[in-house]
């Protein structure tokens, strides 16, 4: 055992950082995999019910577990087959024209989307500006020119749009804002390095400079 505190202590950080994150993510699985189970819950007891020999309750969990994968497997493939997306497009349409239907599928269509995508790429660069007052800086991503419509009506010649994020979900969680250029400020990160910032309250951003320069030596290297 190490007579060093600060040793003792930053294993106990490094062992919260790494066990916790672990821990919470096996809770979660678990707690959708009893809630799937439960909504299939009643096809496994109609199979059961039909089945003439007795078959273990766990064998025909995961049976219709599996069957229903395959099921989404073929519904995206034949969604991914499709020219132009028409299925999506199809089963879109129809869902919009059912009364209170079409709210609550257009918010879970949304929700499923931002599960599955990977947000990080729809931000083309990392960006300073000042918040929340002077000479207090946050990283911002920044999305795209603003449209004239906007910039044009406040009387400024270039502005950006950027997402300003928020801890400890960055892709999803923050503040769509317009600024001129001129208060936007350059700063040598990748989106990347950004989001893992923000998401571990600044806790990863020690090692960016160590990064930086073991890319910037293998890159003199070469």
């Amino acid at each position: 055992m190490p007579k060093n505190p600060l040793k003792l202590k930053r294993w106990l950080i490094h062992g919260v950082v790494l066990s916790i994150p672990l821990v919470v993510t096996l809770v979660v699985l678990v707690v959708v995999l009893e809630f799937i189970l439960g909504m299939l819950s009643p096809v496994v007891a109609a199979v059961e019910y039909l089945w003439t020999d007795e078959l273990p309750t766990a064998l025909v969990e995961v049976t219709t577990l599996l069957s229903l994968v395959a099921f989404f497997l073929v519904v995206g493939l034949v969604a991914d087959l499709t020219p132009g997306g028409y299925v999506t497009r199809v089963v879109d349409r129809t869902m919009a024209t059912i009364p209170v239907v079409s709210t609550v599928y257009t918010a879970m269509r949304r929700a499923t989307d931002i599960l599955v995508s990977d947000d990080a790429h729809q931000f083309q660069d990392v960006k300073l500006i000042e918040f929340p007052h002077q000479d207090a800086y946050m990283l911002s991503f920044l999305i795209e020119e603003t449209p004239p419509v906007i910039s044009e009506g406040l009387d400024a010649d270039e502005m950006l749009t950027l997402m300003m994020p928020l801890g400890p979900n960055p892709t999803t969680n923050g503040f769509i804002v317009h600024m001129p250029t001129e208060h936007v400020h350059d700063v040598d990160l990748t989106v990347e390095e950004a989001v893992q910032s923000i998401a571990t309250l600044g806790v990863a951003e020690e090692g960016m400079d160590d990064e930086s320069a073991s890319t910037e030596d293998a890159a003199r290297a070469r």
